[in-house]
């Protein structure tokens, strides 16, 4: 049986390519928890500095695999809501990676596949690519999608896309915000594997720090006194291993040691 993703790791980064391109890389139980193994696994590998995400075949991904939502109605609702949150899951172990992610996407990204997307950090997209939120048209809500939506395009925008649930082109999901560069489909692995490089340049420990804190900040109502958790994290970070090898580095006019 072929396996629902593939993974591997070369040079630092470590690509999950959702495997299913004769099901558009839709998306069910099984593909959920295998995304959400893989995620986990490339967490816990040091040396993974950067995630792909990326889809084989002819588009990113579908989202939620209709023929298998089909055959929900037959099931008590305790399997629903397993099935629910599998899908969840592994949204959400993309987001909470703690290493820079980059998704790569080309042909499309539609309903759940735009979820999967923005999970990640950043999203380089092909000139060619259509996305949409189009679960509204068939009756369904693109749930998995709404966290991730809202953080990238803002509460307005998200209502718009969710509620229309017309696809448009890549032009316009960037002016939107869902992408964050727009290239041509011959230098879209070139693009991908730029910033990539770009981003193992970051310390590690810095770049982790970065993805929680922004998340615990923006979640504080105003009134929080944000300096006081960020004072004591930047006093924690000053002195670091990471930290004095990046200075003693600049001193040095080299390289640190995780940039080699």
């Amino acid at each position: 049986m072929r396996p629902s993703i593939l993974t591997s790791v070369a040079g630092g980064v470590g690509t999950l390519r959702l495997n299913r391109g004769d099901d558009m890389n839709s998306l069910d139980a099984d593909t959920a928890r295998a995304i959400r193994d893989a995620v986990e696994a490339f967490a816990a590998d040091d040396s993974v500095r950067v995630m792909v995400l990326a889809g084989e075949g002819a588009i990113f991904s579908a989202g939620g695999d209709f023929n298998w939502v089909l055959g929900w109605p037959g099931l008590d609702a305790i399997t629903r809501h397993a099935f629910a949150d599998a899908l969840m899951a592994a949204v959400q172990a993309v987001y909470e990676f703690p290493k820079p992610s980059i998704a790569r996407v080309h042909g499309a990204a539609v309903g759940g596949g735009v979820g999967l997307m923005l999970a990640c950090d950043f999203a380089v997209a092909s000139s060619a690519a259509r996305f949409g939120l189009t679960s509204v048209r068939n009756g369904l809500l693109a749930g998995i999608a709404i966290p991730v939506l809202i953080e990238a395009v803002g509460p307005r925008v998200a209502r718009q896309l969710l509620m229309h649930g017309g696809t448009f082109d890549a032009a316009t999901a960037l002016r939107v915000g869902l992408v964050d560069q727009v290239v041509e489909p011959a230098g879209l692995d070139a693009t991908v594997a730029t910033l990539a490089g770009e981003l193992k340049l970051g310390a590690p420990s810095v770049q982790t720090l970065v993805k929680k804190l922004v998340t615990q900040i923006s979640a504080l109502p105003h009134d929080s006194d944000a300096a006081e958790i960020l004072g004591g994290e930047v006093a924690n970070q000053c002195v670091s291993e990471e930290a004095l090898e990046g200075m003693r580095a600049f001193l040095d006019k080299r390289k640190p040691k995780w940039a080699v």
